[in-house]
């Protein structure tokens, strides 16, 4: 199936240039990219919404593919392969930490001292910028999870203008993007018909928090899916979301790449036999339909 790309669509204004309160700040766009079948189906369709990855430092919308022989699939190419099956989908932006975004009001890490920080520590330094506090750092993430969080307000809002269902939105992404994501969907509750967080786990403490109030709102299913030799703490935190969230009965898939980095293409195979991109669709196909 064809498909047609709308570009920078304004979804929301934030502002940057932080400082900790010291001192004007500016008010900045946050952006999208509609990625959307040619020929709009004649029913409202399921949706996605994905973010892309980077350390919370670098990526976009349009690539956010990493280093190495075998480098992530990017978030836009998703976009394009699932809205080549009919379903429309949406890259969105959010504040990187170099901006020094303003942080929300109210915060969805239940321990801000204790993020991870490993991954943010190479990146940095491979960008020459000074080593970050892991308050500081959550600061940042919780400014990206309210860009992401908003980005979803704006399509289900604007639903009608892209042929989709409200109700049948997942909300996913690689990396940071997909930390934003769940964070999104379980902190946040913007109410989501799944998550799909590619090397892009819950911080567990986190988890088990969000899965405490679970009766308040509904939880929407969640798929995980992390490569052999992933990051420290995506190896760690997996398995332990999905004890979790299996121990209090929520619906939750975790494939993992064998022999996979944290950067591995959409067609690599899974334990199980199918690919990356394949259980994607599988998951998204069993929660909102073909």
């Amino acid at each position: 199936m064809s498909i047609r790309t709308q570009r920078d669509i304004v979804f929301a204004e934030a502002r940057i240039g932080y400082n900790k309160g010291e001192g004007p700040m500016q008010a900045v766009s946050l952006k999208l990219d509609a990625y959307l079948p040619a020929d709009p189906a004649a029913a409202p369709a399921p949706a996605l919404v994905l973010a892309h990855g980077g350390a919370f430092h670098r990526g976009s919308k349009e690539d956010d593919t990493g280093p190495g022989p075998n480098p992530n699939t990017s978030t836009a190419e998703y976009c394009r392969r699932f809205a080549a099956l009919g379903w429309p989908s949406f890259s969105v932006q959010y504040r990187l930490a170099q901006t020094d975004p303003e942080p929300g009001r109210k915060t969805v890490l239940s321990e801000p001292d204790q993020v991870p920080m490993s991954r943010v520590d190479v990146v940095r330094a491979e960008m020459g910028l000074p080593p970050i506090e892991p308050r500081d750092m959550a600061r940042v993430m919780d400014a990206a999870i309210d860009d992401v969080t908003a980005s979803v307000r704006f399509v289900k809002t604007h639903h009608g203008d892209y042929g989709i269902d409200p109700e049948r939105i997942v909300l996913g992404g690689f990396s940071a993007g997909g930390r934003c994501a769940a964070y999104a969907a379980y902190g946040k509750r913007v109410g989501v018909a799944g998550v799909v967080a590619i090397s892009a786990p819950l911080v567990p403490a986190d988890a088990a928090a969000y899965l405490a109030r679970g009766h308040e709102l509904p939880f929407p299913p969640l798929l995980m899916i992390s490569g052999e030799h992933d990051l420290d703490y995506v190896c760690a935190f997996v398995p332990e979301v999905e004890r979790r969230f299996s121990a209090a009965g929520r619906e939750v898939e975790w494939a993992q790449v064998p022999g996979g980095t944290h950067f591995y293409p959409s067609d690599s195979p899974t334990g199980d036999g199918r690919t990356v991109f394949e259980i994607i669709r599988a998951s998204i196909t069993r929660w909102v339909g073909p």
